[in-house]
């Protein structure tokens, strides 16, 4: 399989996780007391600095790998990798701990955080090789904003699935238990 499919074929996913890495950063600049139970179930140092801090590499990652991709497309796939294993933790050591990935206080660390995490880190290894996603759309600038759309909308569905997709579960299983 030549490069050039490789590169077509992980940009959009890549760059949807690569908004969503962003998206989770500023939440945890902004509001870095949602992700303190996590970090302090972990072990991990929960000062809101701290946080702050970890939220500064999320987006400053996210950021060059969406400019350039390659180097930063690989230390997204690192910072993946360290979610999907702290998210893996807290799932098995620590059930229900709210992990404020998404700047949301109260939703609790799932399964599909784990799965998630891990399907961004290999579509980030597969982009490493590759330069910038939007530069793997080409030049036309209706097929960049097309994909630039699309990966809102994708974004945004993983958001959704991180965030309400624990809560809305949770309500059935209180409607369903009256």
């Amino acid at each position: 399989m030549s490069m050039d499919v490789i590169a077509g074929a992980t940009a959009g996913p890549f760059a949807a996780a690569c908004v969503v890495l962003a998206f989770a950063g500023a939440s945890k600049i902004r509001r870095p007391v949602a992700t303190r139970p996590a970090a302090a179930a972990l072990g991990l140092p929960a000062s809101p600095a701290a946080v702050r801090a970890l939220g500064t590499l999320e987006v400053v990652s996210a950021a060059a790998a969406l400019a350039i991709g390659g180097v930063a497309a690989a230390a997204v796939a690192v910072l993946y990798g360290a979610l999907a294993l702290a998210a893996w933790r807290l799932l098995v050591r620590s059930p229900g701990t709210a992990c404020g990935c998404l700047g949301a206080p109260d939703t609790p660390v799932t399964a599909v955080h784990v799965v998630v995490n891990v399907g961004a880190f290999f579509v980030a290894a597969l982009a490493a090789a590759n330069g910038s996603p939007i530069a793997a759309v080409g030049s036309s600038a209706w097929a960049r904003i097309a994909f630039l759309a699309l990966v809102g909308c994708c974004a945004s569905l993983i958001a959704l699935v991180l965030d309400a997709l624990p809560a809305l579960n949770a309500a059935m299983r209180e409607g369903g238990s009256r």
